[in-house]
């Protein structure tokens, strides 16, 4: 019987390589919207951050740092080029910048990302949330409790990719805390719930301590000596653009909200239904996405609505009304001085 030659087990399964397959972009989950805060032993309770969504990962190749579309951050924050991060994790988390007394600042973060890259503010940091690849291996199926404690377990003593606490079961008293401390809000997360990417989920809800919303851009009403006025928001919807109602744009940004927006200047309204023309109107193509705060929202239109800044990461297909998810609320449990302790330790350097 003539000699065949077989291959080595090792020419046929690469473990090292299998197990370096990280994925090169995660789209993140992300929560819908509650009515309110809400005490849930079912829950636990971490600080919104005023920020850019980011997957932060690191294999064979390198650390990468990627928006929730995949593209590539570390060249405008080249700070966390080597953050201490071990090799084979993907970290879910925020981009930030802060103030003087350790809070996130979109305002800030979006200077040190713009075309005259003010470097302002304390920063960047990655705040790391969640863990979602340990060693090489997925952990998106385990449940979030569990992915916070392997998160904790890493022990990650770089200062610029801090991990925040979280508060479990009382939510109301932690919104208070995040509240009294000038914090964008907080974010609920079902603790036995899976990491399901890209996701906008009821498992995590979001809350607001000044209600804001992201919009798209549909057109400005201008005025020849500040700028923009007003703009012209929508949702994006499978019938079109619907109005969402015009945002109040403050006079220091008006101009600048006039000269950002000139290159997506249209001469149809990118409504579903018809406006009323103004004078001083310029449409817009619905491709940029604003942050604006609000007074609430009766139904799809918002009320006294207040421009606050372009979305650096926004998209705009994803941009859609909320309906606020009502959740039933049970006593508060644990020590009233917790909640004010754990806001206190999440933020990058308390004042």
């Amino acid at each position: 019987m003539p000699h065949v030659e077989r291959p080595a087990a090792a020419a046929l399964i690469r473990v090292e390589d299998a197990r370096d397959a990280l994925p090169r972009v995660v789209a993140p989950m992300r929560p819908r919207l509650a009515a309110g805060p809400f005490n849930s032993a079912d829950h636990l309770f971490e600080v919104k951050w005023d920020g850019i969504r980011a997957v932060l990962a690191r294999d064979r190749s390198g650390l990468r740092l990627l928006d929730r579309s995949g593209g590539d951050l570390l060249r405008a924050v080249p700070e966390l080029r080597d953050a201490h991060v071990p090799e084979g994790v993907v970290l879910d988390g925020e981009l930030i910048v802060c103030d003087g007394r350790g809070r996130p600042s979109y305002d800030l973060l979006a200077g040190r990302l713009g075309p005259r890259a003010a470097r302002r503010g304390h920063g960047p940091f990655f705040v790391a949330f969640d863990l979602l690849y340990d060693d090489h291996r997925p952990l998106l199926a385990r449940p979030l409790e569990e992915r916070r404690k392997r998160l904790k377990a890493l022990d990650i003593r770089d200062p610029r990719v801090p991990v925040p606490d979280h508060l479990e079961a009382d939510g109301e008293p932690f919104f208070d805390a995040v509240e009294e401390y000038g914090l964008e809000g907080m974010v609920a997360k079902k603790r036995r719930s899976p990491y399901v990417p890209g996701a906008r989920t009821s498992d995590w809800l979001k809350c607001h301590v000044t209600p804001r919303a992201d919009v798209v851009l549909g057109g400005l009403v201008l005025d020849e000596v500040r700028g923009a006025r007003y703009a012209m928001c929508g949702w994006s919807s499978p019938h079109g653009l619907t109005y969402a109602g015009d945002a109040y744009v403050p006079p220091y940004l008006g101009r600048w909200l006039d000269e950002a927006t000139r290159a997506f200047a249209s001469e149809a309204s990118p409504f579903a239904t018809p406006l009323p023309v103004r004078g001083g109107s310029r449409w817009l193509r619905p491709v940029l996405v604003a942050i604006v705060e609000h007074a609430g929202a009766g139904g799809v239109e918002l009320d006294d609505a207040r421009f606050r800044a372009l979305r650096l990461d926004g998209d705009a297909t994803t941009t859609v009304f909320e309906t606020p998810i009502e959740q039933a609320s049970s006593p508060a449990t644990g020590p009233i001085e917790r909640p004010r302790l754990i806001v206190l330790q999440s933020l990058p350097f308390p004042s």
